[in-house]
């Protein structure tokens, strides 16, 4: 046999072995010679987080990339991973098995993932058992991957920091413990201090173990007690140089597997005699916005040390693409980055603009880096979570006016101090809707007291929310902001804002604000009080009517008992914080007058008195924090001249103490008074 008819006799015998080792197709087409290419979309499918409650879907299309062949699919299920669990993840909408998938088309199938508390993640896959010769072996395993519902422990702030302070003397901070995760977080037992005996916490009397639940902005106004756990750090240095320490939390959030329980640790120390950062809120929760729509959060940063903080960068860390900066003049080039570096001086703060703006249904977190000169906290992080879904957003409108006047609603007013301002959010509206909810929020105040957004004069039921009045007690800046919510639990992308500007309309206007750092809550019903003297010198004396104004002569009626001055206490505050206040519309010409400050009944130590004086408006004087220890302590404070032909007046500082009351005493006339040549009404010198 020559070569050519053995190379012949050799191919057909392997043509006669490949034709007997090919099987006949059976009536599913499994071994089919000739079958469609099986193509998964997406090649994984994956959960963002959750909610408890909540249940999410996501879509798999299994296509047949073949252009004239079909395929077929014999069996669709659910399987674990080899250790793990699918106890909340369900399969939908699987068509009648086997199906024919023609050449170019799909189907569908749904999974849906359904938390329930403390439950881990899920971790599994989808099988399809198919034709494709290509899974002959093992069918098509679609990877499934969940996000476990989890605590997840945060602390604000997340380092406590206090300027060093005198032995004697007090400062304190209050830490909020909440659960930014997304299942129930428990504190098993009473948070416990350990460290320094210059600090010591307060912890509310709760039940432990605790649960807080996921933190959630809206509820935890309404039941508190529910999303988060407030401790007060009390600093009280005892000279022995013991100025650090921890709060140390007992949680379920672990960072191990097998873990039960781990011990979180909140830093306590006296060290802030440098820059300080601090934010409003580490945690910044959108809420849930519209897909296609722009939501914006303001951020500000203050500077809680006592020399100047420099932010030398704000860095976004964001897979999805769905959050950017809006730096304002922090980034002048508008390119998204710090230009250069941003300054801000001891207790003053500075803001800039956070947005999300989602492509697609979903929770999406991200992270905010902000860079300073904070020797504790050279990066400071913010935590960034939203939720993209179908709808629009509500518009937030607010306007205010003074109450009893003309004056037309706006954004931008001009009050008095002790006006009542109407704030009126009722132009708000919902394209696709209506508002169900309105949020009001002090953004700005004057420093050194509290104020309260009441339901309005003719509505005492608080049957209208869009509506609130407040007083503006003293002088300054107030901004209201105001944010809506929609049937369907949208919020406004944009918060609706509105400014106050409270100037005061009397000759003589003078301000007392206190503050005890002892005192739990400056803001309730009980706290020590501090009385604002005003004496006419001549023929006044301290603590005498009828020419000592104080509270037992506050001289408010309308027969006035000084000509032609007519002063009066418009304020008398007994339980903390203040403000007290006292005006003079008509100074006489030529005549001094005396202010001071009486620690009245002590209730909580030291308390730090502030005083400022206004003239025709205008902030002439300012003089903070004149410690006042016991009951019976009596701040001499100032001496005030008016001159009738100019309209003006001159301020002569005193700062004088006497450690008890000064009672039928004349004020003293001081050297500096003589100094400044100016005439006198009375015979004082």
């Amino acid at each position: 046999m020559n070569q050519r008819v053995s190379m012949r006799v050799l191919g057909l015998l392997a043509m006669v072995l490949l034709v007997w080792t090919i099987p006949a197709c059976d009536d599913d087409g499994v071994g089919g010679a000739r079958t469609g290419s099986i193509q998964a979309s997406p090649s994984a499918v994956a959960f963002s987080v959750i909610e408890i409650g909540d249940t999410g879907v996501e879509v798999l299309r299994l296509r047949n990339t073949s252009a004239d062949e079909s395929l077929r699919v014999l069996e669709i299920d659910l399987g674990a991973d080899e250790g793990d669990r699918i106890d909340e993840l369900t399969l939908h909408d699987v068509p009648q098995l086997p199906v024919t998938i023609e050449a170019g088309d799909e189907i569908q199938v749904t999974l849906e993932y359904t938390p329930v508390a403390d439950a881990p993640a899920n971790r599994g896959y989808v099988r399809v058992a198919n034709t494709d010769p290509n899974y002959n072996e093992e069918p098509l395993k679609v990877p499934v991957r969940t996000l476990g519902n989890e605590p997840e422990f945060f602390a604000e702030p997340p380092v406590v920091r206090f300027q060093r302070i005198q032995p004697g003397q007090n400062a304190d901070q209050v830490v909020r413990i909440t659960n930014v995760g997304s299942g129930p977080m428990r504190i098993f037992e009473e948070p416990v201090f350990d460290g320094g005996s210059d600090f010591r916490i307060e912890v509310p009397s709760r039940s432990y173990p605790l649960d807080l639940l996921p933190y959630d902005t809206v509820l935890a106004n309404e039941s508190p007690q529910d999303y988060y756990l407030e401790i007060d750090v009390v600093y009280a240095p005892l000279g022995d140089g013991e100025d650090t320490g921890n709060i140390q939390v007992k949680t379920n959030d672990v960072d191990e597997p097998g873990q039960t329980s781990r011990t979180h640790e909140i830093d306590v120390r006296a060290d802030a005699d440098s820059a300080c950062i601090a934010v409003d809120s580490r945690t910044r929760n959108f809420g849930q916005v519209p897909i296609g729509e722009v939501a914006r959060d303001l951020v500000t940063v203050s500077n809680c040390g006592s020399q100047p903080l420099e932010i030398d960068g704000v860095f976004l860390v964001d897979e999805h693409g769905v959050y950017n900066l809006e730096l304002g003049p922090w980034d002048q080039t508008g390119d998204g980055t710090v230009d250069g570096t941003v300054t801000i001086p001891p207790e003053e703060s500075d803001s800039f603009f956070i947005r999300f703006a989602p492509i697609e249904e979903g929770t999406r977190r991200g992270d905010v880096v902000i860079a300073s000169n904070d020797p504790f906290q050279p990066e400071l992080n913010l935590d960034l979570v939203a939720r993209g879904a179908e709808g629009s957003c509500p518009t937030a409108v607010a306007t205010a006016q003074v109450r009893g006047t003309p004056m037309q609603p706006s954004t931008n007013i001009t009050a008095t101090p002790l006006d009542y301002v109407i704030l009126d959010g009722s132009g708000s509206e919902d394209p696709d809707g209506e508002v169900v909810d309105w949020q009001w929020e002090v953004l700005e105040r004057p420093p050194g007291i509290n104020i309260n957004l009441e339901p309005t004069q003719d509505d005492p039921n608080d049957q209208d929310q869009s509506r609130r009045e407040f007083q503006p007690l003293t002088a300054g800046i107030y901004r209201i902001g105001l944010n809506v919510i929609d049937d369907s639990g949208f919020r406004s992308c944009e918060q609706s804002e509105v400014m106050i500007t409270a100037i005061p309309d009397q000759s003589i206007h003078i301000e007392l604000t206190w503050t005890n750092p002892e005192d739990p809550d400056e803001t309730d019903d009980f706290g020590s009080d501090v009385d604002l003297h005003l004496t006419k010198m001549g023929p006044g004396q301290w603590f005498e009517a009828p020419y000592s104004i104080f509270y037992l002569n506050p001289n408010q009626s309308e027969d006035p008992i000084w000509n032609p001055e007519d002063p009066s206490l418009d304020i008398d505050v007994r339980d903390g914080l203040g403000p007290e206040n006292i005006t003079m519309r008509t100074p006489d010409d030529c005549q001094w007058y005396a202010v001071g400050v009486h620690y009245f009944q002590k209730a909580f130590g030291t308390a730090y008195a502030t005083v400022r004086i206004y003239i025709n408006g205008d902030l002439r004087y300012v003089r903070p924090y004149f410690p006042l220890e016991e009951t019976g302590h009596f701040w001499d404070v100032a001496r005030i001249h008016w001159d009738a032909n100019n309209n003006d007046a001159t301020i002569v500082e005193v700062d004088g103490f006497y450690p008890i009351p000064p009672a039928q005493q004349d004020p003293a006339v001081t050297q500096d008074m003589i100094d400044t040549g100016r005439c006198t009404a009375e015979g004082l010198y």
